[in-house]
């Protein structure tokens, strides 16, 4: 009895384990406008007439806020141009502030793959002249963050990681499963034959 059963399980195993690949989850699109007003919240921050930020009294409260919408990178960046620590308190470096989307024109929203995607704007002002807005949006830690914009951090090389996964894994685990079964078998075996 304990023999079929074991037969049975084992191969439930492989056929679930050889005829089934893992496929990515579809996650959808990036809410690029969500993360542009989360961004422009944060660099726009109330302050005081020194620029002392009202909100916050340290970088690494501020940090964890920038972690929440981009890669770290890229939120060291924005820490280190846009804000410094003094004496306990963070103030707003006085400059202009991050290029951001313009919603009342167009942009491109293109898929570079189910994980990531490129936003493109093209755009003109007056201290910048003629330029092109470029953002990439990463599907991370079950989340969307912004990977980079305008090329201040590069993206890692390699190209982008493919949208299917191997059922390697799988095969894998029930592999060992039938290892440990087959062990036990042997072992009980073994035990009831002394």
């Amino acid at each position: 009895m304990l023999k079929k059963l074991i037969s049975i399980i084992t191969g439930l195993i492989v056929v679930m384990g050889a005829g089934s690949p893992v496929m990515a989850e579809n996650v959808g699109k990036p809410p690029v406008k969500e993360l542009e007003y989360r961004l422009k919240e944060l660099t726009t921050l109330e302050t005081n007439e020194n620029f002392k930020v009202k909100k916050y009294d340290s970088k690494d409260r501020l940090e964890e806020e920038f972690k929440n919408i981009m890669v770290w990178p890229l939120a060291d960046y924005y820490l280190d141009h846009y804000f410094e620590e003094k004496n306990n308190n963070v103030y707003i470096i006085p400059t202009e502030g991050p290029t951001k989307i313009n919603f009342q024109n167009d942009y491109n929203l293109e898929k570079l793959s189910d994980h990531h995607y490129k936003v493109t704007q093209q755009g003109s002002n007056q201290l910048r002249g003629n330029y092109t807005l470029t953002i990439h949006y990463k599907y991370e830690a079950g989340k969307w963050v912004m990977a980079d914009r305008m090329n201040r951090v590069g993206l890692e090389n390699g190209g982008p990681m493919p949208d299917t996964a191997s059922s390697y894994p799988i095969m894998m685990i029930s592999g060992l499963v039938m290892l440990a079964l087959g062990s036990g078998m042997f072992m009980m075996r073994r035990g009831i034959a002394r």
